[in-house]
């Protein structure tokens, strides 16, 4: 494993802008071998995910859904940090470190990405993580951590960091690979964190990478799913696929043929995975033939190209470009409805208790992932924020903005920007006359007075509310 793979950059004092690295020309060869796997499993920007389910003996997943006790005001020009309590006043001010056009958090650690560098704030000191221009940068949520995925849509070097400890598995290095080859919307993940899969495209293999240990291991044809002990990979063959459970020392532990996969999960050392046709099917370990448990109804035309667990890992979210459905580990539909237009679906996090159906500038309504049922309509709204357990959003309804839950909905008027908060009950709005302000809306759905925050906060902030507790 080369020195870099785990590379911590402490941040200097004063900003830099840093030039973008040129990039590789593609590698068709490479490309060729993932249209014929990959795409044809139908994995698509981080669409389709592999899971486990872990959880205390209590049930719980740990952390504290939905609680916060910071604010982060974060200028997208400077990225100086203005962090206020739950009052508006200010707490206090971190240096900024240069342009930022996103951030991701957990706990109270922030990630800042920019188009040079991400800057991971909240630990003992400032770290940045040096990206191109060309990079994608896209979140994986897990029980208790939050990784960043960088990588490049033409193939390349991938690099998970972990936003809390700030350490950077560089999956070509410690697969001691020059020329990588790696595709980040391959990836695949246990729920806890710690193993992560990616599809090689050089070597036509999977390869599995320890978050502890910084090490790698090696298994044939396309990762499907993954927990802390097998890894399900999938060799597809004309219309159909061997699906095939490996051990951490690459025995076999179950072979089946199958159609598709187009994702699943792992749990308790079953895999349940859907299938590009929308067949529902368990291949225990151990097996040779695959349990078909049901069947989404996929539209005449359309195919299985999203499959996301959620609801703490007992629910299944379902998608293709015209249609999204919610299915249980036992392989019932629960609920399902078809887009006029194609849609790109939002990917759920995991311990979602509700789900926004839709995506993109399409949104059907807002249905319980443990019934189905549809708790709130949500057409003709453009949702641009959900609250941490799925089950309440704010968006855009033309030229105004409200708030969406199953109690009803509350009107916030005419707004350039506004941020929901993860309780679902906390807003920072920026009014057309570009006043920033904090809103808290009651019980009764009736806001409170609003708080200015014109004296702390920078023009037009990029929110995010922080959790020191955790």
């Amino acid at each position: 494993m080369s020195d870099d793979a785990t590379a911590r950059t402490p941040v200097a004092p004063t900003p830099g802008s840093g030039d973008a690295r040129p990039t590789q020309a593609p590698n068709y060869a490479a490309r060729r071998m993932l249209v014929t796997t990959v795409a044809i499993m139908a994995i698509v920007a981080f669409a389709v995910v592999g899971w486990t389910v872990i959880r205390d003996d209590d049930g719980s997943t740990g952390g504290s859904a939905g609680s916060w006790n910071e604010i982060a005001l974060i200028s997208p020009v400077t990225g100086e940090i203005t962090v206020i309590d739950g009052e508006g006043e200010p707490i206090r001010t971190v240096v900024g470190r240069g342009r930022v056009s996103d951030v991701h958090t957990i706990g109270d650690r922030m990630a800042l990405v920019g188009t040079s560098q991400i800057v991971l704030e909240g630990g003992d000191e400032a770290l940045a993580v040096p990206i191109e221009r060309t990079n994608t940068v896209t979140p994986i949520h897990t029980a208790e951590r939050l990784h960043l995925v960088v990588g490049t849509t033409s193939g390349g070097e991938v690099r998970i960091v972990d936003v809390v400890t700030g350490e950077i598995l560089d999956v070509g290095a410690i697969a001691d690979q020059t020329d990588p080859r790696l595709f980040a919307e391959t990836i695949r993940w246990s729920a806890d964190g710690r193993r992560f899969a990616v599809a090689d495209a050089v070597f036509f293999r999977t390869i599995v990478v320890e978050s502890e240990s910084g090490t790698a291991g090696f298994f044939a044809a396309q990762p499907v799913a993954l927990d802390n002990d097998l890894v399900a990979t999938s060799q597809v063959i004309s219309r159909q696929a061997d699906v095939e459970l490996f051990d951490r020392e690459r025995t076999s532990q179950a072979r089946v043929a199958t159609e598709i996969p187009a994702g699943g999960l792992m749990i308790d050392d079953d895999l349940v995975m859907v299938a590009t046709t929308g067949a529902v099917s368990r291949v225990p370990k151990g097996a040779s033939e695959a349990e078909r448990l049901g069947e989404v109804a996929v539209p005449s035309g359309a195919t299985v190209t999203r499959v996301h667990p959620t609801a703490d890992g007992t629910r299944l979210v379902v998608a293709g470009a015209v249609f999204q459905a919610v299915v249980d580990l036992d392989g019932r539909t629960l609920f399902t409805t078809t887009f006029t237009t194609p849609v790109e679906v939002d990917v759920p996090r995991p311990d979602w208790a509700c789900l926004p159906v839709g995506g993109d500038e399409t949104y059907h309504s807002i249905v319980s992932l443990e019934t189905g049922e549809q708790i709130a309509d949500l057409s003709g709204l453009e949702v641009t924020g959900v609250a941490s357990d799925g089950c309440t959003v704010i968006g855009r309804r033309g030229d105004l903005t409200e708030v969406v839950t199953a109690e009803g909905t509350v009107p916030l008027g005419r707004a350039l920007a506004a941020s929901l908060g993860p309780d679902g009950r906390t807003v920072v709005r920026t009014t057309v006359a570009g006043t920033t302000e904090l809103l808290r809306i009651g019980d009764d759905l009736v806001i409170g007075e609003p708080v200015d925050l014109a004296e702390v906060a920078p023009r037009n902030p990029i929110v995010a509310f922080l959790d020191s507790s955790r």
